[in-house]
C-alpha cells in the first residue's frame, strides 16, 4: 500500500514539474513576440552661418522623413534646429515642443547684400506645423502651417499668426515694419484648408508686436452687400 502511494506521489510530482516547465516555455515565447519600438535616427544637416553673429545653425532631420509620429515631404522634414555659439561653445535647441518646420528664412530674403539692414533682418521666420488639427494623431501637411518668429540666436521664439488658420503666403513691408499675411480659415469646419474656405488678411508689427486683421466684419459685410448689387 505504501509503495502504491509513493508511486502515485512520484507521478504527480513529475506531472506538476512538466506543467511548470511547459508554462515557463509558453511565457518565454510570449515575451519574445513583443516588438521593440524602433529608435529614431537623428540626422544633422550641414551648418548654416548666420551672418553678423557668432551663431551656427544646424537643422535636424528624422529618419529620412519617415517616422511614425510625423509625416513629412523629403524637402521639408526638419523637426528642430540647433543654435551653436562658436564663442561660448554653448548649443541650444529652438524648441522642445513637437513640431514640423516646413520652412525657415533668416532675415529678409528679398534684400540684396548691398542693401542696408532693416528691422526685418533681425529675425528668423518659420512656417511651422504644431498641432494635429484634423485629429489623425499625426502632424502632416494637412494640418495648418503657422508663422513663427525668433531672433537670430533662436531665442524669443513665438507664434505670430492666429491659431486655427493656415498660412497661405506672407511678405514684409519694410517701410512700415509689417509682416503681411494671407491666411486660410476653415470656414466650413470640415478640418480641411482648401479653396472652399475664406482667405483673411492680417498684419503683424515687428516693432510693437501687435497682430491686427486688415478688414473688420462690418467692412466685409459691406463688400458682400455691394457685390450682390453688381451681380
Amino acid at each position: 500500500m505504501k509503495k502504491t502511494i509513493s508511486i502515485t506521489l512520484l507521478s504527480f510530482t513529475i506531472l506538476a514539474s512538466s506543467c511548470t516547465e511547459e508554462s515557463k516555455t509558453i511565457s518565454t515565447g510570449e515575451t519574445s513576440n513583443i516588438q521593440t519600438k524602433s529608435q529614431p535616427k537623428i540626422q544633422y544637416d550641414s551648418p548654416i552661418i548666420i551672418s553678423k553673429t557668432d551663431i551656427l545653425l544646424y537643422p535636424l532631420r528624422l529618419n529620412d522623413g519617415d517616422y511614425e509620429s510625423y509625416k513629412r515631404d523629403v524637402n521639408s522634414n526638419h523637426w528642430n534646429l540647433i543654435f551653436h555659439n562658436v564663442i561660448s561653445g554653448k548649443s541650444e535647441l529652438l524648441t522642445k515642443e513637437k513640431v514640423i518646420i516646413n520652412s525657415f528664412n533668416i532675415g529678409h530674403s528679398d534684400h540684396s547684400p548691398n542693401n542696408q539692414n532693416t528691422l526685418s533682418d533681425q529675425f528668423i521666420y518659420y512656417n511651422i506645423t504644431d498641432s494635429d488639427y484634423d485629429g489623425n494623431k499625426k502632424l502632416t501637411d494637412k494640418d495648418p502651417g503657422k508663422l513663427y518668429l525668433s531672433n537670430l540666436e533662436g531665442k524669443s521664439f513665438i507664434r505670430i499668426s492666429p491659431n486655427n488658420y493656415d498660412i497661405s503666403s506672407w511678405k514684409i513691408d519694410d517701410k512700415h515694419d509689417l509682416i503681411l499675411m494671407d491666411l486660410i480659415k476653415d470656414t466650413n469646419g470640415d478640418k480641411v484648408f482648401d479653396d472652399k474656405d475664406e482667405v483673411e488678411y492680417f498684419t503683424y508689427n515687428l516693432k510693437t508686436g501687435s497682430l491686427k486683421a486688415v478688414f473688420d466684419k462690418n467692412f466685409k459685410d459691406e463688400i458682400k452687400n455691394l457685390a450682390k448689387k453688381v451681380l
